[in-house]
């Protein structure tokens, strides 16, 4: 072989070099694509409208003014438990919207079904209403544990709207039963379901006091 046809084959062999990595990087990206889960959104879900109580003929009116979380729990992943002091973030499980939004949310529709009361708002509320009741509430844990139960402790304080007087600020730890941990709908259920199990107990401390109101 020509001096001249050995270098041609050195300076396609070099050219073609840079152009298989190139291919076998975009491979490579497609596969990772292909086998990385893709991430689902989740909202929590209030109860079921047949667990509300008998229409009130005169609804209580509750203001509720805030639901504070701890720091870890602000963020859109859902959170496990991996031991007391470590915590898993799940990305391929999300919330939908902002966390603590949507627990406001949920704990308003259920206890408007509870109370069958039509007059259950979050603040900040500026309308003509007076509240009978103001509630602040403070989330201390909200996730699965390492034991795969759902735990959620909480306290709440409930404030009479007339004078601003303290009635209650009792504290609550709930628990669910045992759910695997990728059963992230399981999960998100469970979730719901135990805070449901908080907003029966809330409710039942407004029946509780509502005769102070009137």
């Amino acid at each position: 072989m020509s001096l001249l046809g050995k270098r041609r084959n050195l300076l396609v062999g070099a050219g073609d070099t840079p152009l298989r990595l190139a291919m076998a990087i975009v491979v490579a990206l497609l596969s990772a694509c292909a086998s990385t889960p893709s991430t689902r959104f989740y909202v929590l879900s209030p109860l079921a409208a047949a667990q509300s109580a008998p229409v009130s003929a005169k609804p209580v009116a509750v203001v509720i003014r805030d639901i504070r979380l701890p720091q870890y729990l602000e963020r859109p992943q859902l959170i496990t438990r991996d031991g007391e002091n470590r915590i898993q973030l799940a990305d391929d499980a999300q919330w939908a919207g902002n966390f603590q939004q949507d627990m406001v949310r949920v704990l308003t529709e259920n206890l408007g079904l509870l109370l069958a009361s039509d007059r259950v708002f979050s603040a900040p509320h500026n309308g003509p209403l007076k509240a009978d009741f103001k509630l602040d509430l403070e989330i201390l844990r909200f996730e699965q544990g390492a034991d795969g139960r759902v735990t959620l402790s909480a306290r709440w304080w409930l404030i009479r709207g007339s004078d601003n007087a303290l009635i209650e600020a009792p504290s609550v730890s709930l628990n669910s039963a045992p759910i695997d941990k990728l059963a992230r709908d399981s999960l998100v259920a469970a979730m719901s379901s135990v805070y449901g199990e908080l907003a029966r107990l809330i409710a039942r401390s407004v029946k509780a006091n509502e005769v102070m109101t009137k």
